[in-house]
């Protein structure tokens, strides 16, 4: 009996040793970076060059705010929290007021309805991805540059949708990921949540609050 129990731990010893090994080789492949490419120039870049056409140009780049941005066709939405002049300049002031903002995008890719308090400085509403439920590298690589691709995008994009959010006055993309509840981008916080899918669609919920920096560093 001693020996039948001897034998089967040294049988679970193995099992759990061959075990160990197969897991150290799946982790040493995932952890190979994934490096990705595009035939667009650094200068023909949508981002970081001049890739867009003058009519084309959002005349709200630059601006504190933020927008939902299609990978997949470039189209954004933006979310104007803080309102501006016509001279691009930020009205300080209190409106007293909430709009509607958001829209559905021309070619279909998601939709978004957002209440915007201008004096609280936040946002809330919902977002349903349609054709942009998946991100098409294909699509996104005949906008951006090498660089800028391998910036915005996350090793594992299985879990990426096609939309994300832009910062207007830094450029800087974040995608939405099925993984991820929340983020930062610039001066501003993103809290995303991911509903159940419905009869095919599939929705998030979103908060986005307006929150610089109160207090300066002490040098």
């Amino acid at each position: 009996m001693k020996r039948i129990a001897a034998i089967a731990l040294i049988v679970l010893a193995l099992c759990l040793l061959g075990y160990g090994a197969v897991r150290n080789v799946s982790a040493g492949t995932a952890s190979e970076k994934i490096v990705y490419s595009s035939e667009v120039l650094s200068e023909d870049c949508f981002l970081c060059g001049n890739g867009m056409s003058e009519d084309s140009i959002p005349f709200y780049w630059g601006q504190e705010n933020i927008a939902l941005i299609s990978l997949n066709t470039f189209e954004m939405k933006p979310i104007e929290i803080n309102r501006y002049d016509i001279d691009g300049q930020m009205i300080e002031e209190a409106i007293g007021a909430v709009s509607l903002g958001g829209g559905a995008s021309k070619d279909g890719g998601f939709s978004a309805t957002v209440l915007l308090d201008y004096d609280r400085g936040y946002a809330t509403g919902s977002m349903e991805f349609h054709d942009d439920k998946t991100l098409d590298i294909d699509k996104a690589v005949t906008f951006l540059c090498a660089e800028c691709l391998n910036e915005i995008l996350p090793q594992d994009i299985e879990q990426c949708f096609g939309v994300g959010v832009i910062s207007l006055a830094t450029k800087e993309i974040h995608i939405f990921e099925q993984c991820v509840t929340g983020f930062g981008l610039g001066d501003f916080y993103i809290d995303c949540d991911l509903k159940e899918p419905s009869r095919g669609s599939c929705q998030m919920s979103l908060f986005i609050v307006y929150c610089p920096i109160r207090y300066e560093e002490r040098s």
